[in-house]
């Protein structure tokens, strides 16, 4: 029986908390809504 081969999958990285994400967008809106507050990066800078 051949060795399974290990599957490393890349993930885009949280810079605040280390959360793995497999697409940027998913990260884009982690970072949003739990990071820095739903709006900011859409340019809704009123909380800000």
């Amino acid at each position: 029986m051949p060795e399974e081969e290990e599957v490393r999958e890349e993930l885009f990285r949280c810079p605040y908390c280390n959360s793995g994400f497999r697409d940027k967008e998913k990260l884009s809106k982690h970072i949003d809504r739990i990071h820095l507050g739903s709006g900011l990066l859409e340019g809704d800078a009123r909380k800000w």
